[in-house]
């Protein structure tokens, strides 16, 4: 799941792929966030990572003769990217990014970088709120009962940390800027209209990706043009649904793009 969010949000994905393909899911709350202990204190990035390995694995080892399938959203991609693409890796079949984090301070304008540094080193504990980001347009949704359930809802964080926002940015950043890419054949799904991860650093992540890739990658990509940050929990979610229930399936879908064609999409329109 992402920041700030916890295991809720694969709520109605989990109910369509349930009742489309009779999958068992499992979603949990990463450690740090939901009903763990001290939500909103960040873990760090490497303890994020190795619970979800460890995670896998046992999950692995309870259902051996199913194939595993890992979803990764916004910052829960950016922790299976790194999971998958460095060693040890993931005990994996197959892995689903959705509208993954991967804006590290590289692809930041300096102004940014330097305000973020200079907190964490003299306020880490200090919190803002998301209180004005909706007028400026930079919503995650574009579902007006998904936004209330998020506002309303007590397991989701609404204060942040600075110091919780220096180590998104870590990981966010070591995920941009993987030499390597997942061994396994990997789904990504990205929307045109997120303002949470915006197109620049997606761009990025991509044109690096692509220009350090030994073998061709095997991922497939949708990109939607009126897709928003959550693109399970938009208004026109029903698409993703069915996109991830028919690539978990191998049903072919005439609109998948490869990582070179995703480039120049994300790329050229901003």
């Amino acid at each position: 799941h992402g920041f700030n969010d916890y295991s809720k949000s694969f709520e109605r994905l989990a109910q369509h792929l349930v009742t489309e393909t009779q999958a068992t899911v499992y979603a949990y709350d990463q450690r740090g966030f939901g009903a763990n202990p001290q939500p909103g204190i960040w873990p760090g990035s490497q303890e994020l990572i190795n619970n979800l390995r460890h995670i896998a694995a046992q999950l692995r080892e309870r259902y051996p003769d199913l194939p595993l399938t890992v979803i990764g959203e916004s910052m829960g991609g950016a922790v299976l990217l790194i999971a998958a693409s460095e060693t040890p890796g993931i005990k994996a079949d197959q892995l689903i990014l959705k509208a993954p984090a991967v804006w590290g301070a590289q692809s930041m304008p300096f102004y940014q970088r330097l305000s973020l540094y200079t907190m964490n080193l003299i306020a880490p504990e200090m919190s803002f709120t998301g209180r004005g980001l909706s007028s400026l347009g930079i919503r995650p949704t574009d579902d007006p009962e998904v936004s209330r359930d998020l506002s309303r809802d007590p397991l989701v964080i609404k204060a942040t940390r600075v110091s919780s926002l220096a180590g998104l940015t870590e990981i966010m950043g070591r995920a941009q800027t993987l030499t390597t890419s997942p061994p396994q054949r990997t789904l990504l799904l990205y929307g045109l209209r997120d303002k949470i991860i915006p197109q620049q650093p997606v761009c990025d992540w991509l044109t690096n990706l692509n220009s350090v890739a030994s073998i061709p990658l095997r991922t497939d990509v949708v990109i939607y043009k009126e897709g928003w940050h959550m693109l399970t929990r938009q208004l026109s979610a029903r698409e993703t649904l069915e996109d991830i229930a028919r690539w978990i399936q191998n049903i072919p879908q005439t609109h998948l793009l490869n990582p070179f064609q995703a480039q120049e999409v994300v790329c050229k329109v901003k």
